[in-house]
Formats: C-alpha cells, structure tokens, sequence
C-alpha cells in the first residue's frame, strides 16, 4: 500500500501500473512484496513510474503514517486480514485471490450479477 500511495502522487496511470506489477509480482511470481528491495526492483520495470521521485517518496516514509492509520482502520472496522478483501453490501466478502465464479456467485446472491 506504501509503495502505491508514492505511486499515485505522479498520477492514476503510474499508480495502476504499479499496483499491477506489484500484485503479479506477488501473487504470479511469488515476490516477497513486504521487503522494500523487492518492491524496488518491481518498480524500476513500471515504466510511467519516475523512479527518482518515486524512491525519493518511498525511502523517505512520505506516506508511512497514512498508510498504517488506513490498514488499522481495515482491520478493526471492517475486519481486514488479507490482501486481496473485497467488501460486499451486507457485510458480504471475498477474502484471497479466488476463482471469478466465486465473485460472480456473491454477485448473484446479492441480485447484481449476470
């Protein structure tokens, strides 16, 4: 989350396309995003990413305290426990990277689905 909020101050595209790599780079490849030398090799291919300004904001914690208050908050409000949650009306969740069945099954339940 840190290194997506560094990546949203140089806009939407350069934030989408970090978040992207970071979640392949997790969930496809098997990086250990929560090392900070991991996430900075994920950043240097993301190519709308100004790497210096974005290393500047990162190693410097610009949005260390923010991003902490927010997953504390996920935690305890909405009971937050894993990355991906998805948060449903009704208190209705999918937790972890699952099949899209699964999301279509509670949109269908929920009356919004195909």
């Amino acid at each position: 989350m840190e290194a997506g909020s560094c990546a949203l101050f140089q806009g939407k595209e350069a934030f989408e396309e970090l978040h992207l790599k970071l979640f392949e780079a997790f969930f496809s490849k098997g990086v250990n995003i929560g090392r900070k030398e991991e996430v900075l090799e994920v950043a240097k291919q993301a190519e709308k990413l100004d790497l210096d300004r974005f290393l500047k904001d990162y190693e410097g914690g610009k949005v260390r305290d923010e991003v902490l208050k927010k997953c504390d908050e996920a935690m305890r409000v909405h009971q937050v426990t894993a990355i991906p949650t998805v948060l449903f009306d009704g208190g209705r969740r999918v937790v972890g990277a699952v099949a899209m069945e699964e999301y279509l099954k509670v949109l269908k339940e929920l009356g919004v689905g195909p």
